[in-house]
């Protein structure tokens, strides 16, 4: 982690109209979700094994998280990177044209999500456009979450393990896994790598969850 960032990950949204750059605070809306949640910070610092004092900086905006330490708080909170994308507003079509969608983007973990749709009512599923520099990874530690991922390699070279089996994904394979089962994905290309992933969203995860 490092100090002195206001965040680690840049989100713009763009106005519908001017389509003008606006970077979200991803701190105050990490901050939200976990008391929507109704979890102190030792709650869940004690589910997701980051520390309170990491977790309260992060809210501030005083440290940089990995992805790896980001992603393990958002799962944490029954929820996932595309929570950062959700809009209030809801209709029934959701049409954007190029470069005017919603971008999410990490300096450490050289990573750019590209939302390419949210805000219909009762959205199940967000399909995310991803961007890996040479070098990007998940982390050394496998992740796991609620809900399937699909994910389908336009560009370069992504490995993905899975229960410590590995699987190589290059243009037109794809991969279809429960995200309960650890799993972790490195950029092996010698250059970027780009993806389309589709994950569950936050209000479909709850649902499912509840319904058990």
């Amino acid at each position: 982690m490092r100090g002195g960032a206001k965040a680690f990950f840049t989100i713009k949204q763009f106005n519908r109209n001017a389509r003008a750059p606006v970077e979200i605070d991803i701190g105050s809306k990490l901050l939200r979700l976990r008391k929507e949640q109704g979890l102190s910070l030792r709650a869940l610092s004690k589910a997701s094994g980051i520390s309170a004092n990491a977790i309260s900086l992060i809210e501030r905006n005083k440290i940089s998280p990995t992805i790896s330490t980001l992603t393990k708080l958002i799962v944490t909170l029954k929820s996932n990177l595309t929570f950062f994308f959700e809009e209030k507003k809801t209709r029934d079509v959701v049409y954007r044209k190029r470069n005017t969608n919603d971008q999410m983007t990490s300096r450490n973990s050289k990573v750019r999500l590209v939302s390419l749709g949210s805000g219909l009512p009762n959205q199940k599923i967000e399909p995310v456009l991803a961007t890996f520099d040479e070098g990007a990874t998940s982390g050394s530690k496998s992740l796991t979450h609620q809900g399937n991922e699909l994910v389908y390699c336009l560009e370069g070279k992504i490995k993905f393990e899975i229960e410590e089996q590995q699987y190589l994904l290059e243009p037109g394979d794809s991969i279809f896994f429960n995200g309960t089962r650890p799993h972790r994905w490195t950029n092996v290309s010698k250059g970027k790598s780009k993806v389309l992933a589709v994950m569950a969203t936050k209000h479909w995860l709850r649902k499912d969850i509840a319904a058990r």
